[in-house]
């Protein structure tokens, strides 16, 4: 597809999907061009807020989002400009200037001014205004802010005039301008992962990067480096790439506000010669690097991720901007690379692959302050894997609703932007009939289920915090289901999962049409807070009808009435903050517990509502079948898996296990008749199939690589 192509249905697409939502296109940009940024790790977390108003001497102040990335201490506005033309619009030099200006003259008057004197008292422009001058601070000792970065996304195509962006500082720190142009966004459409960061260490007033190469003839998938890396370098790319460097599975642990300890910042300060011997470095990987012509030194590096050693690397960044050590002479970090090895023959995807388990592994391995569960962020999980898989099935296809003769199916994204990735080679009837079988409204990415299931367990408080911190309280429910009760993933799970997403989706796009909900409202509040309320308020024998809302695709009539007065309810709570930003005032448990509990905001389900719910027991029943029909299954699958594996394979697992003596004779002879069984074209029992995996782990577990 060619750009010219890809603008016409880019826009088409902002056009559909608006009307899908019942919102404006201006609207749905927004929300597309902030949640590409947020899944990229480019601007998390975000507040969408309207906000626009001339200021002090005529200074037009606007901005449409708002966010304070904890991981590179980055205070970020984003601007949108979407033109609603299928027409080529040129984004210019002094118009980038033009939209930059109303951001900063924003943060100038927040911090410097008073915003109060250009929006209404009741506008809660007024406590974003609070709190990026509570985040700046009066010191630089107090200060959480690094620097600041404006973000403007516009579907114009970018100037062939505009060359280079660099604006003055602000408030002391650096800024930066990241421009989300047309040709950005066709960029990444056709790439399978986020944009590669290429640093070339001449641009940082540096020849080159001290290296030792590990001698691992064995070794073919990676190389190892070990490396003395100038603590300023470090400062410098953590300041210009910021949480791009910092690995998205353990980006969510790292914050300024805890990484900056006092021992770290003392050893900076006073005794920087001696960093090198105090700190255990970092680990870090890398696609590719580029080497000095006698090979002892990095020159350059593609896609550097720091996996571990957030803590030292935001140090050296703090130290510069609050001018602990600005110059970081005399400070050196030790640096563990592991560079990839590929073969000529691999594909992009194949690179990638291999790029991304190998952080998975490194990830889970290294010894960090927090523990990283794999179930929190690796969509190569069991429980995602199964979850695709459950979503692809016949079984689980959704029924045909609102005149469509077919069937459609849920789109369960594991992987980050598959459901475009598949389209790319597609011609335009062909992505036609994809999009038909597997709507965008039915596509779900893990992140959001994990949202929709932490409400539906009685969490919207988490529901209203970030993606990261909802991976992190399902990840533990998560792995007790997949260790302890794995039957339990299965078609009707997958079914009451999805439900609860139909039940999010619905109350989305039945508050944006609320004659009282104000553009660019707490509706990512709301939501969450409504639907954990009604839940509250039923009674212990009962439960929703999740087989209605599976066999219509939506929710049923008695819960649409239900909702449309407990979201006003719940809006008219959470205006109530006393002052606190909503989407901080709704992360709290105790505001929460409040809205469950508190007389005031007692709610009354109608008869209606109460009619159309089912019994629990019902429910359960139903859970249990699917679970013993996946048992079942599973079983089959298992006795089939070990079949396949062959005599000759299980032979030399018993002659392995004969020669190291770790297990008990009796053991040792059933693998042999086991060995014996499959010889003899049996497959084997249920029973069976047990003990062999309990003798096999027993044997794994005592130190023998059994492949």
């Amino acid at each position: 597809m060619e750009l010219d192509e890809f603008r016409k249905e880019f826009v088409e697409r902002i056009r559909s999907d608006a009307a899908l939502n019942s919102t404006d296109p201006n609207d749905e940009f927004i929300q597309y061009g902030v949640s590409t940024l947020e899944e990229y790790d480019s601007f998390p977390d975000p507040d969408i807020h309207y906000y626009g108003s001339k200021g002090l001497r005529g200074r037009i102040m606007q901005f449409n989002a708002f966010t304070f990335d904890e991981a590179d201490g980055s205070l970020c506005l984003l601007i949108s400009e979407f033109n609603n033309t299928e027409d080529t619009v040129t984004l210019t030099d002094s118009h980038i200037d033009q939209l930059y200006l109303r951001m900063r003259y924003f943060i100038e008057e927040a911090y410097q001014g008073e915003i109060s004197k250009y929006c209404d008292d009741s506008d809660r422009t007024i406590d974003i205004a609070r709190k990026i001058k509570k985040l700046i601070g009066h010191s630089n000792l107090e200060s959480s802010v690094l620097k600041f970065k404006f973000f403007i996304i516009t579907n114009a195509q970018l100037s062939s005039r505009v060359k280079f962006i660099k604006k003055d500082d602000l408030f002391g720190r650096p800024v930066e301008i990241d421009i989300w142009h047309l040709e950005r966004f066709y960029e990444l459409f056709y790439s399978e992962n986020s944009e590669a960061i290429e640093i070339n260490v001449a641009d940082f007033g540096i020849s080159g990067v001290q290296c030792l190469k590990a001698n691992m003839t064995d070794c073919v998938e990676y190389d190892a480096y070990l490396a003395i890396v100038p603590g300023k370098f470090l400062a410098d790319i953590y300041l210009k790439y910021g949480s791009r460097l910092l690995q998205g599975n353990v980006r969510a642990f790292l914050s300024l506000k805890n990484n900056v300890n006092k021992g770290i910042r003392r050893t900076i300060i006073t005794e920087p010669e001696k960093f090198f011997t105090y700190n255990n470095g970092i680990a870090t990987i890398a696609q590719s690097i580029s080497l000095s012509d006698d090979g002892t030194h990095i020159t350059a590096f593609k896609d550097l991720q720091i996996i571990n050693g957030g803590q030292t690397t935001a140090s050296m960044a703090s130290a510069v901007v609050k001018k602990d050590n600005e110059s970081l002479a005399n400070i050196f970090v030790p640096m563990k690379l592991t560079v990839l090895n590929y073969s000529e023959d691999s594909t992009v995807d194949d690179v990638d692959k291999t790029y991304q388990e190998m952080i998975r592994k490194i990830s889970e391995c290294a010894n960090s302050q927090t523990k990283v569960t794999p179930a929190d962020f690796f969509s190569n999980h069991k429980f995602h894997v199964d979850m695709e898989k459950l979503a692809m099935s016949a079984k689980n296809a959704a029924p045909p609703v609102n005149g469509n003769p077919f069937p459609t199916t849920w789109f369960y994204e594991r992987s980050r932007g598959k459901w475009d990735q598949e389209q790319m080679k597609l011609t335009r009837s062909q992505r036609d009939k994809y999009v038909m079988k597997y709507p965008k409204r039915q596509v779900v990415k893990k992140e959001q289920l994990a949202k929709c299931l932490n409400i539906v367990r009685g969490y919207p408080y988490v529901a209203c915090d970030n993606a990261t911190n909802n991976m992190k309280l399902m990840a533990p429910y998560i792995d007790d289901i997949c260790n302890n009760r794995p039957e339990q993933i299965n078609d009707y799970f997958f079914k009451q999962s999805i439900c609860a997403v139909i039940i999010f989706k619905d109350i989305e796009m039945m508050v944006a049409k609320q004659p009282w909900y104000p553009t660019g409202g707490n509706r990512a509040q709301i939501v969450p807070y409504s639907i954990a309320k009604i839940l509250s308020c039923i009674p212990s024998d009962k439960s929703i009808d999740y087989e209605l809302i599976w066999k219509n695709q939506r929710l049923y009539p008695s819960f649409v009435y239900e909702m449309e007065k407990v979201v006003y309810l719940t809006h008219c709570f959470l205006n109530d903050s006393g002052g606190v930003i909503a989407r901080e005032y709704a992360r709290h448990q105790k505001t929460w517990e409040k809205f469950r509990d508190d007389s005031e905001y007692a709610y009354q389900l109608s008869p209606a509502f109460i009619d159309d719910l089912t019994h629990l027991k019902e429910v359960k029943e139903e859970k249990k079948r699917a679970g013993r029909e996946r048992k079942f299954n599973d079983e089959v699958d298992l006795s089939v898996n070990i079949f396949n594996l062959g005599y000759d394979y299980w032979m030399a697992v018993y002659n392995k296990v004969e020669k190291e003596r770790v297990i008990n004779y009796s053991d040792k002879q059933f693998i042999k008749s086991m060995a014996d069984i499959i010889r003899r074209g049996n497959l084997p029992s249920t029973a069976q199939n047990k003990r062999l995996v309990k003798i096999f782990n027993t044997a794994e577990d005592a130190g023998i690589i059994l492949e």
